[in-house]
């Protein structure tokens, strides 16, 4: 489970006529409309496996769990380009991929930048990215393509990191299931 689809709706959609949650579930509904049919071009499945000289649950792929039938198909990673069939978003894909078993849990939205024209360093720079980290650690960065410092004119990429947790170290910030319990008892369906 994951909410891939309601983080994508929030990131793309247009300004709420108010804070309601009928207006924002309105705009969230609209942007779900706008999505344009997936081709299987659009879409790459797989399954893990064990890996034989990893340790633990490492060495254990998804055909080797007892529960799982033999021969099953059944993915368990998925990775999709989405496109906004809408004026804002004409022609900029959305990557939304999820899987069991990867190196690392997160739910984050990266938005590159397009490319300067004229880039005078001949396509070697990275593309400026607006990250925003769901989990784990809230956080909020911007990666950025600098000058290096001195006589050189080389680049390196540097972060304008602003990341809660050391931001806001004496809050207690709520994790998403208390939030979710908070809500439910106000009544909030936002």
């Amino acid at each position: 489970q994951n909410h891939l689809l309601q983080i994508l709706t929030l990131a793309a959609m247009e300004k709420p006529a108010t804070i309601h949650p009928d207006d924002i579930r309105d705009e969230k509904v609209k942007v779900l409309k706008s999505v344009k049919t997936l081709t299987l071009n659009d879409v790459v499945l797989g399954q893990y496996i064990g890996n034989p000289e990893g340790e633990g649950e490492a060495k254990i792929g998804y055909l080797d769990d007892p529960t799982v039938p033999a021969g099953s198909v059944t993915p368990t990673y998925a990775a999709a380009v989405l496109r906004i069939n809408n004026e804002r978003w004409d022609g900029v894909p959305f990557i939304l991929k999820c899987g069991k078993a990867l190196n690392e849990r997160k739910a984050e939205v990266r938005i590159q930048f397009e490319d300067v024209p004229g880039d005078i360093f001949d396509g070697k720079a990275k593309r400026n990215e607006l990250v925003i980290r769901v989990q784990p650690g809230e956080a909020l960065y911007v990666k950025l393509m600098v000058k290096t410092p001195g006589m050189a004119f080389d680049m390196e990429e540097t972060e304008l990191d602003l990341t809660y947790g050391h931001r806001y170290e004496n809050v207690k910030l709520p994790d998403a299931y208390e939030r979710l319990i908070l809500d439910v008892f106000c009544g909030s369906q936002m």
